[in-house]
């Protein structure tokens, strides 16, 4: 009995670390998944006597294989998810953005109304920064930082949304004696443009 109560706490305790690894503000259905299984490992090791140690071990193999699948994904999606995707810019959505971060009207109105925010015109700035929404009301940034060059290709979305040409851009480049494909990072910020090289 003692070794049974033992193994429920020890198996609580794993859940809850299990979770505290995913502790954000919004969590995600894989990662809902995973705490299943882990809590299913779990109720199977305390229902059929399942050894502490193999317990542990069956939930270190989930949790690393979540992990390594997460680094895979990352590192596939590498280019697609590492530009900042400008949904709303000035009260005005861009459904262009909205359909390459692989979102709806329907979520973008959602996420929004769940900031407390139940009007696009509203927000001054909304950006998908990776998997994540930054949103911004009118008048409450000035200075939010854009990215707009990314391993040498230019986000072009992201260039006109603040309103910059091409030509502006190229000259920009010129100006500051560099070559397109040696810049590995540029973002635009206090009406100016900086560059980050090898």
């Amino acid at each position: 009995m003692f070794y049974f109560l033992f193994k429920f706490i020890f198996c609580l305790i794993i859940v809850f670390l299990v979770y505290y690894l995913f502790d954000k503000k919004e969590i995600t259905i894989l990662e809902i998944l995973i705490l299943l299984i882990i809590v299913n490992i779990c109720l199977y090791s305390l229902s059929n006597n399942l050894d502490l140690l193999e317990t542990i071990l069956l939930t270190s193999i989930t949790i690393i294989i979540y992990y390594f699948y997460i680094f895979l994904y990352q590192k596939s999606l590498v280019k697609k998810v590492n530009e900042d995707l400008v949904l709303i810019n000035r009260g005005l959505i861009n459904f262009n953005n909205l359909i390459k971060g692989k979102m709806t009207y329907d979520n973008l109105i959602y996420s929004l109304r769940k900031r407390g925010i139940n009007n696009p015109n509203l927000v001054d700035y909304c950006i998908k920064s990776k998997q994540d929404l930054i949103i911004f009301k009118k008048n409450s940034i000035k200075n939010y930082p854009i990215s707009i060059i990314i391993d040498g290709n230019i986000l072009k979305d992201n260039l006109f949304s603040i309103n910059k040409s091409m030509d502006w851009l190229k000259k920009q480049i010129d100006e500051s004696n560099l070559v397109l494909k040696d810049i590995n990072y540029a973002y635009f910020k206090n009406k100016n443009i900086y560059f980050v090289t090898n």
